[in-house]
Parts: C-alpha cells; sequence; structure tokens
C-alpha cells in the first residue's frame, strides 16, 4: 500500500535533509549545466550549501518553507518568500559564500551574472516569489502538489504569485492549468529557456 502524500511546513530538524533533496533535484538541471560543468561530487556539495543557505535565509525573511512527506520519506521541498526577494543579509551572503568556493570561480562569475539577469525581470508589485522546488526522482506529481499547497498560503495572504521554471513546456503548461500566465523568458548559455510566470491572486480580484 502506498503511503499517503502529505504537505506541511518544514520543520527545522529536517533542514540538511531538505537541502539534500533539492541539491539531488537540480544537480542536472539545465540552469547549473549553463553555468559550468565541475565535477558531480563538487556539484552535488555545493548546491547542498547553496539550499542550506537558502533555507535558512527563507526562515530568517519570515517566507515559508513548504515539505511534500510520505510517512517518515520526504519527497520535495518548496522554499516561497512571502514579501517577493528581499536583500539578502550580510550573514546570508556569508553562508553562500561557502558553495561558491566549493563550485569554483568560473561558477560563480556566471551565476552571479545570470542571478542578476533574472532580477531584472522580476516584478516590483508585491508578491509572493515561488523560489525553488524540488522534488525526488522516483516520485512524480510532488511539484505539482506543492504548487497547489503554495497557492492556497499566497491566497491566505491576498498576494499574487511570481515564478521561473527551466523545466520545459510541459511543465509551463501543467502551470497554465493552475491559473497562471507566462511573462517573460531568458535564453541560457547553452540555449535552454527560463520562463517566467505570473499568478493573479483570486480572492484579491
Amino acid at each position: 500500500m502506498t503511503t499517503r502524500l502529505d504537505v506541511r511546513d518544514l520543520p527545522w530538524r529536517d533542514t540538511w535533509r531538505a537541502a539534500r533533496l533539492l541539491a539531488q533535484a537540480y544537480r542536472e538541471g539545465v540552469i547549473w549545466d549553463s553555468i559550468a560543468r565541475i565535477p558531480a561530487w563538487r556539484k552535488q556539495v555545493a548546491l547542498t550549501l547553496l539550499y542550506l543557505a537558502e533555507l535558512v535565509i527563507c526562515r530568517w525573511e519570515k517566507g515559508f518553507l513548504l515539505a511534500a512527506v510520505r510517512g517518515t520519506r520526504l519527497d520535495g521541498v518548496m522554499i516561497c518568500y512571502r514579501h517577493g526577494e528581499r536583500p539578502t543579509p550580510w550573514w546570508g551572503w556569508a553562508l553562500r559564500s561557502i558553495a561558491c568556493v566549493v563550485a569554483g570561480p568560473r561558477a560563480v562569475v556566471q551565476g552571479v551574472r545570470l542571478s542578476n539577469d533574472l532580477d531584472r525581470l522580476k516584478p516590483r508589485e508585491p508578491h509572493v516569489w515561488y523560489a525553488v522546488l524540488g522534488r525526488r526522482d522516483d516520485s512524480p506529481g510532488v511539484g505539482y502538489v506543492l504548487l497547489r499547497a503554495g497557492q492556497q498560503r499566497a491566497d491566505s495572504l491576498g498576494l499574487p504569485g511570481y515564478l521561473e521554471t527551466s523545466a520545459g513546456e510541459e511543465q509551463v503548461r501543467i502551470n497554465e492549468m493552475l491559473g497562471w500566465t507566462s511573462r517573460d523568458h531568458y535564453v541560457l548559455r547553452n540555449g535552454k529557456v527560463v520562463r517566467t510566470m505570473w499568478r493573479d491572486c483570486p480572492v484579491a480580484s
């Protein structure tokens, strides 16, 4: 019998486990592939440290972290900022710098350039930013469940939503079914496309 999938707030004790899951989910991602090619072990360590920093920063900024679990198994994680992206505190950059040392200078330069380019596409009006969503490879459908749960949280705050996806046209169509509309696009160095999407808050409209 398959254990039921539940979505709940990510507890502090699962922060490291969540960072490792996100690193696994994005280890073959098109965004990282466009930044730099480094050995698999360095990529895994750098991404784990990077997402560990993001999880801690999100808690500090009073965002919300959602976890999809089956029994005791963590199947997916989503990082959301309820006030969009705010300036990173100094200690946040210190945490990220550890991941940067592992990734190497070339990855850092390309990563900062990409981050700055995507920042220019971000909306200025108040919104919830769905910053990161990752799942286990053997758990399809978890992203859909997490996204719906995040939308419910955003609706309760009376805020629209913004996200970026590099998962391809199929994911864009799934998002559209959930009320999202395409906003802009950004072409990566490897030719892959990052789509930015917006969802109005039905409660506020």
